[in-house]
């Protein structure tokens, strides 16, 4: 038996200006703070300030726990998976630094998942002027219950958004179900692999637990929002590492569900990037063979990036370049079009 009833574990790395806001949310949960263990794991921040920040928590409150990496990793698998290994809870969660919960979040998901493996909730978008709930494909509909994956296929394409997904610690151990290192969409892969392996899954699609905040400005900006080489091909390799595991586990039948809207997307971030022609090139001719094997058309895109899709598959590398740089122009229009869009609805209310 443990000591508290949920785990919460948060991957830090100079984050210091957000993370008395985020215990703050902690603190106030009306479960009782003192059921809740928050175990911050540090990948060696450079910041004094977060440093000195995160020795203090982890000195004034029992129920605190700081881990300071040797090493900086890059990416936030390392410290998650740190951090479920040595969770005290039957429960764990997985939270980023810079967002918070609603008050009676933990205590209603606690409540919920009862024997399930897992439990997932919604969440609130957050921007610098309002607040808007995040609409899944289920629209209105409340609470979806499903002894495993087969009984709602659709249940994979419910966002990743691991801050919204209770886990049962043992389930997650024993089928070895751990955050990928090194790279990015380490969150979709455990998102997937545990929808995958659930024995009970709990969809609370009208509660809203979370408030995610979206930081896109050219100082401040969220890890999904940096379009550099760097960050695009190690959402890439997660994406190669989710096709590993599909094989492994004999479920690549699911392929096509769980990658409709990421690969689009991942297209969509190239677009919307800084980078250049041979930078592209290469993403292209690397993302060929899991394009090939996964990509489905996502009607949210309105068949905007079909042609570029068609030429990665047909291995007209050079081509694809020029249609990226064509959908950059595009896109950027569309995108100033929106803000211009928002700022005269903002100035009329």
């Amino acid at each position: 038996m443990y000591d508290y009833r949920i785990s919460v574990v948060v991957s830090t790395y100079n984050t210091g200006d957000y993370l008395t806001e985020f215990l703050d949310s902690i603190k106030a949960q009306s479960i009782g703070f003192e059921n809740i263990e928050v175990i911050f794991v540090d990948d060696k921040s450079t910041d004094e300030y977060t440093l000195n920040l995160l020795k203090e928590l982890d000195s004034s409150y029992e129920n605190v726990k700081v881990i300071f990496l040797d090493k900086n990793s890059g990416f936030p698998g390392t410290g998650r998976n740190t951090g479920l290994k040595i969770a005290n809870s039957d429960h764990v969660i997985f939270a980023d630094h810079d967002d918070t919960y609603t008050q009676n979040a933990f205590e209603v998901m606690c409540d919920k998942i009862g024997k399930n493996d897992m439990l997932i909730s919604n969440f609130n978008q957050v921007y610098t002027d309002k607040s808007i709930p995040f609409k899944s494909i289920y629209g209105d509909e409340g609470e979806i219950g499903v002894s495993d994956i087969s009984q709602d296929e659709n249940l994979l394409r419910v966002p990743a958004a691991i801050w919204t997904r209770l886990f049962r610690k043992e389930f997650l151990i024993n089928n070895n179900i751990f955050f990928l290192e090194g790279m990015l969409a380490e969150d979709v892969y455990v998102a997937t692999y545990a929808c995958l392996k659930a024995e009970g899954i709990i969809y609370l699609n009208d509660f809203y637990s979370y408030n995610y905040k979206i930081r896109d400005s050219e100082d401040n900006k969220s890890t999904i929002h940096v379009r550099n080489r760097k960050y695009i091909e190690a959402i890439l390799n997660g994406y190669y590492k989710i096709d590993e595991m599909l094989v492994d586990i004999n479920q690549v039948s699911y392929g096509e569900l769980i990658f409709r809207s990421h690969l689009t997307s991942w297209l969509y971030t190239i677009v919307l990037s800084k980078l250049g022609d041979e930078d592209k090139k290469e993403l292209f001719i690397k993302s060929r063979d899991i394009f090939s094997k996964y990509y489905t058309e996502d009607p949210y895109f309105k068949k905007r990036y079909n042609k570029l899709v068609e030429l990665i598959l047909n291995q007209k590398f050079d081509e694809a370049v020029l249609e990226s740089n064509k959908l950059s122009k595009t896109q950027k229009n569309m995108n100033d079009r929106s803000l211009f869009s928002r700022i005269k609805n903002k100035l009329v209310g």
